[in-house]
């Protein structure tokens, strides 16, 4: 066998490995947005919990801004409070997405942090999964006038849903700092593949949790800034993708085959 097709085996073991994969176990995208709507289809900023049925991303009257002419949302705010670090959070309903095993979630998305200390103005990510109990469209799903990066489940209807935090799948008690305002994971210290120009940061990371993505009825998203009463300090979050991934043993079974063919190519080759 000459060089060229040993070249061309090697590109296509892995392309045909990826496409198998793919076939049998296919991600599933959960939300994707630029933010590039029209000012008023993209923010609600009104009082009282995120609900069920919101359609906009959700604050509480707080300092999040929809960026007009601009795909962003922003905060310029200074202050310690519930005003400034309040939440930003999207309900997303699960059902009918097609979910089956899927048990991690990639989350990705673009943001500027500026400022006197841009390092001290962390932003928290909240996930968590929540099943139906007996909600209405107007159920509550998260408080959102919390601070120093917090974030808790709706205070009126906390017992229509059973809350789940997807940081490690444990059950979430009305106001309790062990389990329902801990983040999914903080800007400044979770695992992630950071690419920096001076302004702009990609984030990636995938959170594993108890079970599978179809176990839930509502996925919520929550953002929330800690920005430890720094001053001249902003923060923009210009898109935000979701995406469920499937159960990875599996795609692994297929690398590990793929290594064991490619092998035994190798030595019929030589």
């Amino acid at each position: 066998m000459n060089t060229a097709s040993i070249k061309h085996l090697a590109i296509g073991i892995p392309i045909f490995l990826g496409l198998a994969a793919s076939s049998l176990h296919a991600t599933q995208v959960i939300l994707d947005t630029t933010f590039g709507e029209g000012a008023g289809n993209v923010l609600d900023k009104s009082a009282g919990p995120a609900k069920r049925d919101d359609a906009l991303w959700r604050s509480d009257n707080g300092d999040w801004n929809h960026g007009v002419g601009n795909t962003w949302i922003f905060n310029t705010s200074t202050g310690n409070n519930n005003v400034a670090e309040g939440g930003l959070v999207r309900t997303i309903a699960l059902g009918g997405l097609g979910l089956t095993d899927e048990n991690a979630l990639s989350v990705t998305f673009t943001y500027s942090d500026w400022g006197v200390n841009p390092a001290a103005d962390n932003l928290h990510i909240h996930l968590w999964g929540l099943v139906d109990v007996s909600s209405s469209p107007t159920s509550g799903t998260a408080e959102l006038w919390s601070s120093a990066g917090n974030l808790w489940g709706g205070q009126t209807d906390y017992a229509d849903f059973t809350r789940y935090n997807l940081r490690d799948g444990t059950l979430m008690a009305l106001y309790s700092d062990s389990n329902s305002s801990t983040a999914a994971h903080i800007i400044n210290r979770m695992k992630l593949s950071d690419t920096n120009d001076g302004t702009r940061d990609t984030v990636n990371f995938v959170l594993n949790s108890t079970g599978t993505i179809a176990n839930y009825d509502y996925l919520v998203v929550g953002l929330a800034r800690n920005t430890a009463g720094n001053s001249g300090e902003g923060f923009a979050i210009h898109d935000i993708n979701i995406t469920a991934i499937p159960e990875p043993s599996s795609l692994a079974l297929f690398a590990l085959a793929g290594s064991i063919l490619f092998a035994s190519l190798r030595r019929r080759i030589h």
